[in-house]
């Protein structure tokens, strides 16, 4: 399975994560989960939106859980994709996603929308379901046991970043976590105090005249199950 993602098609999915903020009650959401604080939204179209951050207890249950690492067990994720003992997950987003998968594995999407903490999730379940997974504001979700590791699916996953977002760069690289699949950082003109990390700076970002003819020259971006971009 190969599928090519566009400017239009990115820029359409970040509009459709700005609106489920707005209103997640869309009518064309056809199913929804919201399980101790996991919330996701299927569209009419096949569309998995999962958001992010919504409520305090999302910092104890899943952000701040970093180093009890679920991944070194032989889960479903590490299971279906073969990959078990080769890295292991952040423990929180990786929680955060078995719930996701549940529900998205009875739904089967053709797109996969995450930002934020719903970002974290996506890494992990569309490289595992190995659907086209487009991820805004990602922090950092693996880390790698040895330096040729990854998750089988990670080329399915692209992740959208903005130079200034510090939630990209946690948790830090010298603990040894990296995104899964590839990814696009953005480097919007002038400077930019404290966290540009709400959808809405997202969507300026991809039209700054500064990361709009950059987007240009690397754009359409091919999600397959070839050998991923790490970073």
């Amino acid at each position: 399975m190969t599928t090519q993602v566009t400017f239009d098609q990115i820029m359409a999915a970040a509009k459709r994560m700005e609106r489920v903020y707005e209103n997640p009650d869309h009518e064309k959401v056809v199913e929804r989960i919201e399980n101790r604080g996991v919330q996701a939204y299927f569209y009419e179209d096949k569309t998995l939106v999962i958001p992010g951050t919504n409520e305090k207890l999302d910092w104890i249950d899943f952000n701040l859980e970093a180093f009890n690492f679920i991944g070194k067990d032989p889960q479903i994720f590490a299971t279906k994709m073969g990959d078990s003992g080769a890295f292991e997950w952040h423990a929180g987003f990786l929680e955060h996603a078995h719930t996701v998968f549940t529900f998205a594995n009875i739904l089967k999407p053709k797109m996969i929308i995450g930002h934020s903490l719903g970002a974290a999730s996506a890494q992990i379940v569309g490289s595992s379901m190995r659907v086209p997974t487009l991820a805004f504001a990602s922090p950092r979700t693996l880390r790698a046991k040895r330096s040729a590791a990854r998750p089988s699916g990670s080329n399915f996953v692209l992740n959208m970043l903005r130079t200034d977002d510090l939630v990209c760069d946690v948790p830090p690289r010298w603990l040894g976590f990296t995104h899964v699949g590839q990814v696009v950082r953005m480097n919007p003109k002038g400077i930019h105090w404290g966290e540009d990390h709400q959808m809405e700076h997202y969507i300026e970002a991809m039209t700054d005249e500064a990361v709009k003819p950059k987007l240009d020259n690397i754009l359409p971006l091919t999600l397959s199950a070839q050998e991923p971009m790490m970073a």
